[in-house]
């Protein structure tokens, strides 16, 4: 069924139950009226009868008929009074006019605006008895109980109007919205498309429009999966030739620039000890003996920084609490260094994968050179916990002067956009948080949450943002 059809019958049946709602209450209002139009009618019937009454009484029952008139009470429309014809004294009468209310006085003064003011026209007749009394009849009309009914008559009519409109509305309201209840499983699948979660899929679904853009939207799902699929594998592939490409740079460093520059400092020593009869040679050739010293150990620094640790080229896992554990103490033994750096590891007796702890070994690499470069911190925490079946979640974090944009930095060098793409290339989530963990400096801190790779995991691409870490 197509939604335009689904909606003309639900909004088809909601007006007849609505019109069979107001007929009904109009014929509840048509019984009241005519109620009202009766005990009207019975009023004056009974006012006739109780007027021949009187004419005919013997002068013992003359009181009763009088006592009989005056308790008629109110009469629809009109006033009746009842005199003595001789001396003019009021012997019955009915109740008096009411006096109009505050609400219903816009009514009238638009009634006056419209049409002359409705005046009391009255009605006198005069009656004789047989032993010669004579009493005045007088009916006055009142306009404005005539009046006070059309004002309830508008008002009512109005309500059931009103009432029709609310509840008609009400109705198709609760229709439309139950229609593109739909809508909202749709939306909640594209929001979960933004945060780069394929995964989510929509079930068929009876509106024919909303089952198109449901299978459209499977088969994009679909298509973007594959691709973020095949978009890490990719990365994955890279990351591995990075490494290659590492090894290879950081052997021809070693064989070729290293072997000559041990050749150069072998000459300048023989240099050296030649020349010590010839101050000024002497110097220079020194000069030069301490510059090929300081150029090869700065290859040698940069060999660490390109280079497997010793470890990783082992067969099967490599032992990640050891490198790390090495890395954090080749930073704790620089030359002037003043930041303390510690290290907590927290796993069970499982095994990372090569792949992967090469990977968490270079992030805290290039997160530890991030935090001497640009941090000026005085403490930093490396943590690394693992659990059977869960994540692997990694943090490096620091009492230094934070980052003013994520954006920014990410944009300002390949440190942290490289890290982002490691934890993502694993299906992994990575974080920059205000404050750390409990324990941890309070500053910036990098965390990544990182599934055991082959896992049946469903995660969302990583985020990256700044908010605040709530410590227990």
């Amino acid at each position: 069924m197509d939604l335009t059809s689904m909606l003309l019958r639900r909004a088809t049946a909601i007006t007849l139950a609505c019109l069979l709602c107001v007929l009904l209450l109009a014929a509840w209002r048509t019984q009241s009226d005519v109620h009202r139009e009766g005990v009207g009618v019975g009023k004056l019937a009974e006012l006739n009868s109780q007027l021949a009454a009187l004419l005919s009484a013997s002068e013992s029952e003359l009181d009763e008929r009088i006592t009989a008139l005056r308790e008629i009470g109110r009469l629809r429309h009109v006033e009746f009074r009842l005199e003595d014809a001789k001396t003019g004294e009021a012997l019955a009468q009915s109740m008096t006019g009411e006096v109009p209310q505050p609400e219903i006085r816009p009514f009238l003064w638009l009634l006056e605006l419209f049409a002359r003011p409705q005046v009391p026209e009255k009605s006198a007749w005069l009656l004789e008895r047989a032993d010669g009394r004579t009493y005045r009849v007088t009916l006055t009309s009142q306009p404005y109980s005539e009046q006070k009914e059309a004002f309830d008559e508008i008002v009512g009519v109005t309500g059931v109007l009103l009432l029709y409109s609310l509840v008609l509305l009400a109705a198709l309201y609760w229709a439309v919205r139950h229609a593109f209840a739909p809508m909202r499983q749709v939306l909640d699948t594209i929001d979960a498309f933004e945060r780069q979660d394929y995964g989510a899929r929509l079930p068929s679904m009876h509106i024919r429009e909303m089952d198109v853009i449901a299978g459209a939207l499977n088969h994009l799902a679909a298509a973007l999966d594959q691709a973020q699929g095949e978009r890490r594998l990719l990365s994955l592939k890279l990351l591995t030739s990075q490494e290659d490409e590492r090894t290879q740079i950081t052997r021809e460093l070693h064989d070729e620039l290293g072997q000559s520059l041990t050749a150069m400092r072998a000459d300048a020593t023989y240099l050296m000890r030649r020349t010590i009869k010839q101050p000024d040679l002497h110097t220079v050739v020194a000069e030069i003996e301490q510059q090929c010293a300081r150029v090869q150990q700065d290859i040698r620094n940069l060999l660490g920084r390109l280079g497997k640790p010793s470890d990783a080229t082992r067969r099967g896992a490599i032992p990640i609490h050891e490198l790390l554990e090495s890395l954090v103490e080749s930073w704790r033994n620089r030359p002037g260094q003043s930041t303390d750096y510690r290290l907590v590891v927290d796993f069970d007796n499982r095994d990372i994968p090569r792949d992967l702890a090469m990977t968490l070994y270079r992030m805290t690499q290039e997160a530890l050179t991030n935090v001497a470069r640009h941090a000026n911190a005085t403490a930093v925490l490396v943590t690394l916990v693992t659990r059977p079946e869960e994540n692997i979640e990694w943090s490096v974090c620091d009492d230094g002067i934070g980052i003013a944009s994520c954006n920014e930095a990410l944009q300002q060098g390949i440190g942290l956009a490289g890290i982002r793409e490691r934890v993502w290339a694993y299906g992994g989530d990575l974080n920059m948080l205000d404050q750390g963990p409990k324990g941890a400096p309070p500053g910036l801190c990098l965390l990544a949450r990182i599934p055991w790779p082959g896992e049946a995991c469903s995660l969302a691409a990583p985020s990256i943002g700044s908010k605040a870490w709530e410590a227990n």
